[in-house]
């Protein structure tokens, strides 16, 4: 079977049932296509780490937390660069992915922007024979903490105080891809998230003024890496799919084959079926069914001609509001919209 669609379960059925329901997961385009040729990626780090005293805010019972619990905001750019590279290594949609553990800037202006020029790059691609350069421009990080403490009238250490820790981060991380024999960025891309924490305990000032908020940093940090990664690479998505079925024993049996991802039975019993109705209403799911057998078999424009003829059918008996309608119109363009990402999957993979 094809690499982009995946047969996983079969779900939500009874024999009263009008449409039998299951799942697949479908590989959908990377967001940014890459030359085939950019198979040896080299990632940089051209970011300035960003001044503690930006974006910064951090409170204890209404109060800023003294500057001797300083936050460090040195690791934050390279937890983002390994996670990019164990996601691109475990794609396998490149040969190699390598990152360079030395920064390039030694500047501190951390909100500029300063694009390799053609000698840098030259220097970095023949390095190792490299033809694409994955480069981290900047990474800026917000954070907000605030830690109060519980009253309780009686505890049973007085001489340490339950608090409760509110954190909330978010950041933006800039990135440019530079493909071999092009003198500027292929493109310049911003991936955001954010995450939120929440703690109640006994603890010691370090581990809630410290050890938390850079936690939460790093962990962010991560996750913006991992989003810049699936940028380029192709991914899996969870689709759901229908089939008509009813308690004919034929299509009982056609069905039973279905289940068991014997398409082309399915669809043998499913033709005959199709010849023996006179009803346009029976003729359309069928179709709808052929349909959904021929695109578990990757035939995805044979499966739109299908899908198309069991619309044709129903528009002469139903009305255009029906449920069935809107399935099958909803099944069109899904088709369409596999059709377009497989040309470009198709683009991306290098397959002639």
């Amino acid at each position: 079977m094809d690499r982009r669609i995946l047969f996983i379960i079969l779900i939500l059925f009874s024999s009263c049932s009008s449409t039998y329901k299951f799942l697949i997961d479908v590989q959908v385009p990377a967001r940014i296509t890459l030359p085939v040729s950019a198979q040896n990626v080299l990632i940089l780090n051209n970011s300035v780490t960003q001044p503690i005293e930006h974006g910064i805010e951090r409170n204890f019972d209404g109060n800023p937390i003294r500057s001797d619990f300083p936050l460090s905001l040195d690791s934050t750019v390279w937890f983002a660069m390994d996670e990019i590279a164990v996601v691109l290594n475990e794609s396998n949609f490149f040969n190699t992915i390598t990152t360079y553990k030395v920064p390039i800037r030694d500047d501190d202006e951390w909100l500029s922007l300063f694009y390799l020029s053609p000698e840098q790059q030259d220097d970095y691609y023949n390095r190792d024979n490299f033809d694409a350069l994955l480069v981290i421009e900047r990474l800026f990080l917000f954070l907000k903490e605030d830690i109060k403490s519980i009253k309780i009238n009686a505890f049973p250490l007085p001489n340490e105080k339950p608090t409760i820790c509110n954190v909330r981060a978010d950041g933006v991380i800039t990135c440019s891809m530079y493909t071999y024999g092009q003198d500027k960025p292929l493109i310049t891309f911003n991936a955001s998230d954010s995450l939120s924490f929440q703690y109640t305990d006994v603890t010691d000032s370090i581990f809630l003024f410290k050890e938390i908020p850079e936690i939460i940093l790093n962990t962010l940090s991560i996750d913006l890496g991992n989003k810049v990664a699936k940028f380029f690479t192709p991914t899996w998505k969870t689709q759901e799919r229908n089939l008509f079925v009813n308690r004919n024993s034929r299509m009982q049996e056609a069905l039973g084959y279905a289940s068991s991802k014997k398409w082309t039975n399915a669809e043998l019993i499913w033709k005959t079926e199709l010849e023996k109705k006179t009803k346009l209403i029976d003729k359309a799911k069928i179709a709808y069914n052929m349909a959904v057998a021929n695109e578990m078999q990757d035939n995805f424009d044979l499966a739109l001609e299908w899908a198309q003829k069991a619309k044709e059918f129903m528009n002469h008996e139903i009305p255009d509001d029906s449920k069935e309608i809107k399935l099958v119109d909803d099944y069109i363009l899904m088709l369409n919209n596999r059709i377009e990402n497989n040309l470009l999957l198709d683009l991306q993979w290098g397959k002639e």
